[in-house]
Formats: C-alpha cells, sequence, structure tokens
C-alpha cells in the first residue's frame, strides 16, 4: 500500500535578501509577539512601534548587512538544506522538503501552500532550532498553525518537532566540529586554546516566565563537556542582545573582554544554537566581537564553523524525519 506524501517543513527566521529589505524585516522581527514580548499598554501600539523602531535601527543594521555581503545567505542555505533533504529521504518514502521562513520569502504560508500543490497530504514541521524557545520555536509555529487554519490543513495531520539539541548525533556532530577548530587553534599559538561557547541569548523575563530555553542550552553544554577533552577551559556566554531589558547573563562580549584580561591570548568561539550561517556569525562573531576580544589582549580568536550544508546536519534531520514517522 503506497504511503501518503509527506511535506517536510524546515522552519527558518529567515534574514533580508537585500539591503533595501532590511527595515521591513526588522520591523516584521517586532510585529511577531512572541520573539518580542511588550506589557500590555505597549503592545496594544505594537505595529506603529515596529515600524519607528526599523526606521530608527535600519541604517545601523543595514551596514552590517553590507559587511557580509549585503544580504542574509540564511534564507539560501535553508532551501538547499532541503534540498539535500528531500535527496537523503528518497529511499525512505514518499517526501517533498521545503524551506519555511517566518519573516522574508519563501514564507511558512508560501512553504505549505506549495506543498499541498504538490500532493504533500501530511507534514513534519521541523524548526531549524535545536532548543526550544517561546522566541523561536514557538513563535513559527504559532505561525504555521495560523497558515494551517487559512489553508484547510488539518491539525492531526502535522507532527511538530518541539527540540533535538539533547540527540546523541547532533552533541557529536557539534563536537566533531569543535574539535576541528580546536586542533587548528593549537597550532596558532603556544597556549592552550579557550572554548567560549556563545549561544543566542534571551530576555530573563522569558526565562522567569518558563521558558526552557536556557536550561536546553545549559543540558547541550553538559552533553558537550562530556564528550570534549576534559582538561579544556569552557566557557559558556549568550550574544545578540537586543532590547534594553535583562537579558540572560554572562554576555559573549563582557566574557571575551574579562578573558582577555585574565591574560588568555587563544580563544575559539563555539555558536551554540546556530545552525546556519547568518548575520549572527558573520558579523557579530567574526567581526564585531572579534575586534572586541584582539581589544582586549587575546591573540588569537577563531570560530568553529556552523553545520550551514554540512553532511552531518543533513544525515540528523534525515534520521528525525524517519523517527517522527515511526512514531
Amino acid at each position: 500500500m503506497n504511503q501518503p506524501r509527506t511535506g517536510v517543513l524546515l522552519l527558518q527566521m529567515g534574514g533580508p535578501l537585500s539591503l533595501d529589505e532590511v527595515q521591513s524585516y526588522i520591523s516584521n522581527l517586532f510585529q511577531d509577539p512572541y520573539l518580542v514580548q511588550l506589557p500590555a499598554p505597549i503592545s496594544w501600539f505594537r505595529k506603529p512601534l515596529a515600524h519607528w523602531v526599523a526606521k530608527r535601527r535600519a541604517p545601523v543594521v543595514r551596514a552590517q548587512y553590507q559587511k557580509i555581503g549585503g544580504s542574509s545567505p540564511n534564507n539560501g542555505i535553508t532551501i538547499e538544506q532541503a534540498s539535500l533533504l528531500q535527496t537523503a529521504l528518497q529511499n525512505q518514502g514518499d517526501f517533498r522538503c521545503y524551506a519555511a521562513m517566518a519573516y522574508t520569502p519563501p514564507t511558512v504560508a508560501e512553504a505549505l501552500r506549495q506543498s499541498i500543490a504538490d500532493g504533500c497530504e501530511r507534514w513534519i514541521a521541523l524548526p531549524m532550532f535545536p532548543q526550544y524557545s517561546t522566541a523561536s520555536t514557538k513563535a513559527i509555529f504559532v505561525d504555521l498553525d495560523r497558515c494551517m487554519k487559512q489553508q484547510g490543513v488539518d491539525a492531526h495531520r502535522v507532527t511538530k518537532v518541539m527540540r533535538w539539541g539533547s540527540r546523541p548525533d547532533y552533541l557529536d556532530a557539534v563536537t566533531a566540529m569543535t574539535m576541528e577548530a580546536l586542533e587548528l587553534a593549537r597550532r596558532d599559538s603556544t597556549q592552550a586554546p579557550h572554548l567560549v561557547i556563545s549561544a543566542h541569548g534571551l530576555p530573563v523575563s522569558y526565562v522567569k516566565a518558563g521558558d526552557p530555553y536556557v536550561d536546553e542550552i545549559e543540558d547541550c553544554v553538559a552533553g558537550l563537556r562530556e564528550r570534549l577533552p576534559q582538561d579544556l577551559a569552557l566557557t559558556l556566554a549568550y550574544q545578540s542582545r537586543a532590547t534594553p531589558t535583562a537579558w540572560v547573563k554572562p554576555a559573549t562580549v563582557e566574557t571575551l573582554q574579562r578573558l582577555g584580561a585574565e591574560g588568555v591570548e587563544n580563544i575559539v568561539v563555539l555558536p551554540l544554537s546556530f545552525v546556519n550561517d547568518h548575520i549572527e556569525t558573520l558579523y557579530e562573531i567574526d567581526q564585531e566581537l572579534r575586534d572586541e576580544a584582539l581589544e582586549s589582549g587575546v591573540k588569537h580568536y577563531s570560530r568553529v564553523a556552523v553545520f550551514n550544508t554540512d553532511a552531518s546536519l543533513i544525515a540528523i534531520l534525515k534520521s528525525i524525519v524517519v523517527e517522527t514517522l515511526e512514531k
């Protein structure tokens, strides 16, 4: 008996495809009530506030995107991941895989509409966020639920993968990439490398409200700690603070400044929670944080590569899809 065609939606935030799209991208981000939570009186004016913030921040953010080539590679990478995953699944059944972005094309609505046109009868929603957070996973699932309702897709036909950051194959793959970077760092300096694990930050208010993201990051770090050399110096920090409210600490920039002042000369940064390269890796880590580290006394600064289209990630995604259907 033939199995129904399964659509796999690789859910990502997306990024501006040109400098002209930066302002609208920022506005879309700030209009998402799960990504940017506001107190009730202010939230009533979310849309005009988002437009105001976007107009004000656009020149600075546009300059950052200019320094990484004028656009975000996030969308294109996710599209290629979908293509590679579909090829990897070709002997497992009838699958069609799609990139689905929260804030830029191809949007979740567009991906779902195309999958319906392609004859998909059931779906697996797979966020490209290994750790769960209301600001990422829940936000994009809410968008998906809205699109499903608009397009008449029965919720029972969609299986959502909530998290996958504790999987042994994921931890093994991150460890392997980290070991490669550490080996290169050892060749460049007489001082042993210090690994700074930098995860995307989160407002403290989210954590107090029950968001499990920080706990999942710490569990992931514990899993990596078990796999990495026991004598490796390791520090967890958080980057990308985007609002003036209190965010989870320690901040990556403050950590790098402290380590430099303490005489640490050889630092390797591991961008945990990032699957694809985008502005947080290519600009914030590779340029902004690098400059801060060097100014603080660090002499050798390098970064662990993110997965992008690496075969190890495609194998992980394939296993998640197959296991999800088996369940």
